[in-house]
């Protein structure tokens, strides 16, 4: 083979890996639009029960005195917010791809150690009502960050009670894996 149809078979090939980088793109952008109409409709299905927002790997939706009161230094869960939950479930029942997270949080009283152990429960219980209610127990999990991050500051009852909450994170599962967004011929 001479040296001129060894670059024309070289040009053919950058071509056609050109053509695959395009496709892979493209696909890729598609995934990415399907991705963020899914988490704006979930969103907006979740922000009528509780605030939801946006961050840069989903939605976090905030259970705080508003949709789900824990008590002081309690992490049951109370039967009058059975339903909530239940209509939480049901939303992310849905998901297909995502994987939930669950944090707990407490007010400023108590040692950091203790208010540790307390978030962590408090992210259990709701975490495990949500797999009774009927979602996978292996795209969910629970942490509790205790005291850390109150979402209002002060020491006054009200911003106690607005602290002592737990947050439902959603996160695509693709963002968190490192394997190729699209699948290899």
């Amino acid at each position: 083979m001479n040296s001129e149809a060894q670059a024309q078979l070289a040009r053919q090939q950058a071509t056609a890996e050109q053509q695959k980088a395009d496709q892979a793109t493209q696909q890729a952008e598609e995934y990415r639009q399907e991705r963020e109409s899914e988490l704006q409709q979930l969103q907006q299905a979740l922000g009528q029960i509780a605030e939801t927002r946006r961050t840069a790997m989903g939605l976090v939706m905030t259970l705080d005195s508003k949709s789900i009161r824990f008590d002081f230094d309690k992490a049951n869960i109370k039967p009058e917010y059975r339903d909530i939950l239940n209509r939480i479930a049901g939303i992310l029942m849905t998901l297909k791809g995502y994987t939930v997270a669950v944090y707990g949080y407490t007010d400023d009283i108590g040692t950091q150690t203790y208010n540790l152990q307390l978030s962590q429960r408090r992210a259990e219980a709701v975490r495990d009502f949500l797999v009774q209610a009927g979602i996978s127990p292996t795209i969910m999990s629970a942490k509790g960050f205790g005291k850390s991050d109150p979402r209002v500051p002060g020491d006054s009852d009200q911003a106690r009670a607005a602290n002592r909450r737990v947050e439902i994170g959603i996160v695509d599962s693709k963002l968190i894996t490192n394997g190729p967004l699209v699948e290899p011929d």
